[in-house]
Order: C-alpha cells, then sequence, then structure tokens
C-alpha cells in the first residue's frame, strides 16, 4: 500500500475507501498481493477496529474490481487475430 506522497500511475492504481491510500495495480500478480495483504488486515488477528477491518474488505472489493478488468483486458488482446496484408 502506498501513501499519498508516492505518484504512480494513475491508470494502473486502485484507490482505497480510506483517504490517502492507494495500490498500484498494473497487472493481475501486484492485484493478487494487495487482495493477500488487506485479507489479513481484515481477518480475525489482525487487530484493527471493525471500522477498519470493514474498509480493507471494501478495499478487496475494488482490487477484485480491478482484477476482473485486467483479465477481461488480456482476454480481449488474446482473441485479436492479425489481419492479413
Amino acid at each position: 500500500m502506498l501513501y499519498a506522497s508516492d505518484a504512480p500511475d494513475p491508470i494502473d492504481t486502485v484507490a482505497s475507501v480510506l483517504p490517502g491510500y492507494r495500490f498500484p495495480c498494473p497487472d493481475i500478480a501486484s492485484v493478487d498481493r494487495h487482495i493477500a495483504e488487506r485479507w489479513d488486515h481484515a481477518g480475525p488477528r489482525s487487530g484493527l477496529t471493525p471500522r477498519l477491518k470493514a474498509a480493507a474488505r471494501q478495499d478487496v472489493d475494488r482490487l477484485l474490481d480491478r482484477r476482473l478488468y485486467l483479465m477481461t483486458v488480456r482476454d480481449a488482446e488474446s482473441e485479436q487475430v492479425p489481419r492479413a496484408a
């Protein structure tokens, strides 16, 4: 997770529900890493308040949306057939 002072590409970034946090997600592997991190924060042994656990779950929802988008784009690119010259 990055703080507001970092400047990743906004196109490849998922914003957290918490102000000032964002996740750089240029590929599926990075999205999966962020999802795993947020699930650890939402778990019963995390020690976070219920409000922050709920925010972590909402972040996972946003990250899953990003993952679905990346999978859709990848599948669309693999289905493109090159044009005959």
